[in-house]
């Protein structure tokens, strides 16, 4: 029995040291491909679409299209330096390869038809390289503008200033006797929304503390010594022809677009022609047809060297006044 129990002992000493043997020969051996895997054998496909920027056509930026690609070489040529966007601004390097996915380049010699080169990489190291011929073109398109709520169906969202130390800061007040117009022209069959002004709400001789002005800040494309940007602000009005005294200024609508951008009421209104500063666009309108009787007006204005502009809307009136679908786009 011993004997027995002896062999027993030697056949299981034996066989962990097989078992252990074993698995570390598992963990050592190489990661196979799984049983009916397909090895990846779809190639990069380079590809890319150009568009210049509103700033400056010599500067364009790229859109990488390529396909089954993870790493990029750019080659613009010797007449360009490649760009990056930094906090919003457009800063040219001195280099004319880069591996950055979407990037820009500018070149420098203006109008002409330049070869750039795009190579596409995958994870294996597989390359593919499409040659383009960019033509670069003094072709200049603003920047479309979107004037938030313009059609004020969220009431004064978007339309307020975060201070006023004078006036209200509620901007207008919200109306259902807006325009029968939709923002894109059409016709509603009844009344929209719309922003509303009377004689407590007025600006000028019959200023208050219940004062209400409008405000947004938008961006354009800005002027420069080369080119004058110029947009078109256009917006409905009615003013009620209801018997009541006016004030000296009699019954109007105002309309101001102001350089920059403000945080402060007091500050932005300072801006304007009736504020004692200089509006790049002042409009006063008074065509008194009744309540519900809309008229469309535009007046352009030239956009600042910064790019950054604001409506203004207020009125003088004894009476309810309306305004309605706000829009600003380029001139041409």
């Amino acid at each position: 029995m011993n004997n027995i129990n002896h062999i027993n002992k030697r056949l299981g000493l034996l066989l962990a040291i097989v078992v252990t043997v074993f698995l570390a020969g598992c963990e050592l051996r190489p990661e196979l491909p799984d049983t009916g895997s397909i090895p990846d054998e779809t190639p990069p496909a380079a590809s890319f679409e150009s568009i210049p920027t509103a700033e400056d056509f010599r500067v364009i930026k790229f859109t990488n299209t390529s396909s089954e690609a993870t790493k990029y070489f750019w080659d613009f040529g010797t007449d360009a330096v490649v760009c990056d966007e930094v906090d919003g601004e457009i800063i040219c390097g001195t280099s004319n390869t880069t591996t950055a996915e979407n990037p820009y380049a500018k070149f420098e010699s203006g109008e002409g038809t330049y070869t750039v080169s795009l190579t596409a990489i995958d994870d294996n190291e597989a390359s593919h390289t499409v040659e383009v011929e960019v033509e670069i073109i003094d072709e200049f398109v603003p920047l479309p503008v979107e004037v938030l709520n313009g059609d004020f169906e969220n009431s004064r969202d978007h339309w307020t200033i975060s201070n006023w130390d004078t006036w209200s800061s509620s901007a207008f007040e919200s109306s259902s006797d807006g325009s029968s117009l939709l923002y894109d022209g059409t016709d509603n069959g009844s009344k929209t929304r719309g922003a509303k002004w009377n004689a407590t709400r007025s600006v000028g001789s019959l200023a208050n503390s219940g004062t209400r002005v409008a405000y947004q800040a938008l961006v354009v494309s800005p002027s420069s010594e080369e080119r004058t940007v110029t947009y078109v602000l256009e917006f409905e009005y009615a003013i009620k022809d209801d018997i009541a005294t006016d004030p000296p200024e009699g019954r109007i609508v105002i309309a101001d677009i102001i350089a920059g951008h403000y945080d402060d009421g007091d500050d932005a209104y300072a801006q304007t022609d009736r504020g004692g500063g200089t509006s790049l666009l002042h409009m006063e309108v008074s065509e008194r047809k009744g309540k519900g009787n809309f008229t469309t007006v535009t007046g352009e204005f030239d956009a600042p060297e910064s790019g950054l502009v604001a409506i203004m809307l207020s009125a003088i009136t004894p009476v309810d006044v309306y305004v309605d679908n706000v829009k600003v786009y380029p001139a041409n």
